[in-house]
């Protein structure tokens, strides 16, 4: 995630227009297994991720509880990486939110 910025092609960026779905909440989405496979195979194969790509990804409006659990998932993640960035509890997180995004996408 970054500040607001004027980019060209080779630095993309992707904000949230809407309260339901913050930037934390797509970082989330696009870090997960699922939404990347699905990426992958449907949407674009090679090494280039475009943005418009990105905007094709099926986005689920979350639940404000559903919010709210991949929040405090988002904000325990992003403090390990910056503290200690220990591999096996972020490993845990990560495994935490793909379980929640797998149940968020009914899979």
């Amino acid at each position: 995630m970054k500040a607001k910025s004027v980019n060209d092609v080779g630095s993309m960026a992707l904000y949230s227009m809407l309260y339901v779905t913050p930037n934390y909440y797509f970082v989330a989405l696009l870090n997960s297994e699922l939404l990347f496979d699905y990426y992958r195979d449907y949407i674009n194969c090679t090494v280039n991720i475009q943005i418009n790509d990105i905007r094709q990804l099926p986005i689920i409006i979350p639940t404000e509880k559903q919010l709210k659990k991949i929040e405090i998932i988002f904000h325990k993640a992003v403090s390990l990486k910056k503290d200690s960035n220990s591999i096996i509890e972020l490993n845990e997180l990560e495994n935490e939110l793909e379980k929640d995004i797998r149940i968020l996408y009914e899979i």
